[in-house]
């Protein structure tokens, strides 16, 4: 049963009514909360990735559409995740989906390939080169070359073999329960988050010393002058 009817029906509401967008958070929330389960040492765990699947009447698809794709929707799962005890580490790497449907209702299942992106080399001698980003480690060591720094850490993304300005230990990508931050390691300021509507952050210059990463956004590495690489964060 869906979990909008559901909730409904104990709430003694209209199934056939318009979600909200206190509705989707709390389904949400509470479709991934019906999926852990307790291990060994009766810690709750839950699958690496699950599909929040969204079905919406004519009259609210595009509302519901806009609701999914916000980042602040996201950050409200995570808030009531974290009420009910499940950190942010633990959470399992969520994705929405919205489609046509008759009524509007929620449906939570786990994802069989939970890939939050694809990291794309723009530039240099790895132009082009991919690196899937998604529920199967915690954090993504970026830079020149095999070793991060020394030669006990590898790189998870390279993004170049051979420009000597690009630090070997450039920056780390870490995974916060559904989202990503990026941390800039020694390549310092010269690490910048270009977002699709043209505004930049620097990690380094944040309060935090991150920043958060969404599809779309670009992460130029660079030396302080023309050199200069990227890594393009698209859909999988």
């Amino acid at each position: 049963m869906r979990w909008l009817e559901s909730l409904k029906r104990v709430l003694g509401q209209d199934t056939d009514a318009e979600l909200g967008r206190a509705d989707l958070v709390a389904l949400a929330a509470r479709g991934i909360l019906s999926m852990g389960r307790r291990d060994a040492r009766g810690k709750l765990v839950f699958p690496p990735g699950v599909v929040l699947r969204v079905t919406a009447a004519d009259s609210s698809l595009e509302t519901l559409r806009a609701w999914a794709r916000d980042a602040a929707t996201e950050q409200e799962v995570s808030a009531r995740l974290l009420n009910e005890g499940v950190e942010a580490v633990d959470q399992p790497v969520r994705r929405w989906e919205v489609d046509r449907g008759e009524a509007d209702s929620v449906e939570v299942i786990e994802d069989a390939s939970p890939v939050y992106a694809l990291l794309v080399v723009v530039g240099g001698d790895r132009d082009g080169d991919r690196f899937p980003v998604g529920a199967g480690a915690r954090e993504w060591r970026i830079g020149r070359g095999r070793w991060h720094a020394d030669n006990r850490l590898q790189n998870d993304i390279v993004l170049s073999e051979s420009a000597a300005w690009l630090s070997r230990a450039a920056a780390v990508l870490r995974r916060t329960g559904a989202g990503f931050e990026l941390e800039a390691r020694d390549q310092g300021e010269y690490v910048v988050v270009i977002r699709k509507d043209g505004g930049r952050r620097r990690p380094a210059m944040s309060a935090s010393g991150r920043v958060p990463l969404t599809l779309g956004d670009e992460i130029e590495f660079h030396d302080g002058k023309e050199s200069r690489l990227a890594l393009r964060v698209e859909a999988p």
